[in-house]
């Protein structure tokens, strides 16, 4: 018994190309998984320079202060280095060549990344991207200038409607100075989504004091965050007794109805 079999005829054209699947044909939930991979950073982005606008071309590698120069790029065969990517502009690459997956992924991009400033760069970011933008940092990071101008970081910070967690580097504990604590206690009072305050130091040779500097650092920053857990529960109630008294507003009878 001769037994014979019969193929598809799909199978022997094999000319024919497989179909093609772009980001953008993907499941919106998936497409915003891998995207959050490229856009996410699990270390602060460290702004080097004001090339931060989306309308800036990406730079090919990471720049230095202008004094230094530029690192010139890797060659493709060789692995790129691991600080490559802590320009904010190279993490931004994709979303800036799609107009739909950046209005999809500018938010996340902003909200859920920690950026490192420095006086020199922290004035020029803000003025640079737009103020939807800007409304969207919720973490921070930033070293604090020797004893100068701090209260007009302090007004810049404020101006940050949604930032909740910031880390402040401070100089060595040898240049310690008490305008330092006071800055802080008084400057996160302007802060008003501010959830978390983290006080840090820069290494420096050892001395006597040093210990008992970064002891001081511990106590100012347990000092504030008890602040700031004691005035996000105020509003809490605040909030909870606004609510309690528009709902005995609402059940109160009304003439009209009585009538």
């Amino acid at each position: 018994m001769l037994l014979t079999t019969h193929c598809p005829s799909r199978i022997h054209h094999v000319d024919t190309p497989p179909p093609t699947v772009t980001l953008l044909d993907l499941p919106p939930e998936i497409r915003t998984q891998i995207v959050s991979y490229l856009i996410l950073s699990g270390s602060a982005i460290t702004i080097h320079e004001p090339r931060f606008n989306r309308h800036s071309p990406p730079p090919l590698a990471k720049t230095l202060p202008r004094t230094m120069g530029p690192i010139p790029a890797p060659a493709p065969s060789t692995p790129p280095p691991e600080d490559i990517f802590t320009v904010g502009t190279t993490r931004l690459a994709l979303l800036l060549t799609c107009r739909f997956l950046y209005h999809e992924n500018w938010k996340t991009y902003y909200s859920r990344n920690t950026f490192f400033f420095s006086l020199s760069t922290l004035p020029p970011f803000l003025d640079a991207i737009p103020s939807r933008c800007r409304d969207q940092i919720r973490r921070l990071s930033f070293r604090m200038p020797y004893r100068h101008r701090h209260a007009r970081i302090w007004q810049m910070l404020s101006t940050l409607k949604r930032l909740e967690e910031l880390e402040l580097w401070l100089h060595p504990p040898a240049t310690a100075r008490h305008s330092e604590w006071e800055s802080c206690a008084w400057g996160v009072r302007d802060c008003e989504r501010l959830r978390v305050l983290r006080i840090r130091r820069e290494h420096g040779e050892g001395g006597t004091n040093e210990d008992a500097v970064l002891e001081k650092d511990k106590g100012v920053e347990e000092g504030i965050n008890a602040f700031l857990r004691e005035r996000l529960m105020e509003r809490g109630r605040d909030f909870e007794g606004r609510k309690c008294s528009a709902m005995l507003v609402a059940l109160e009878p009304r003439e009209d109805l009585e009538a």
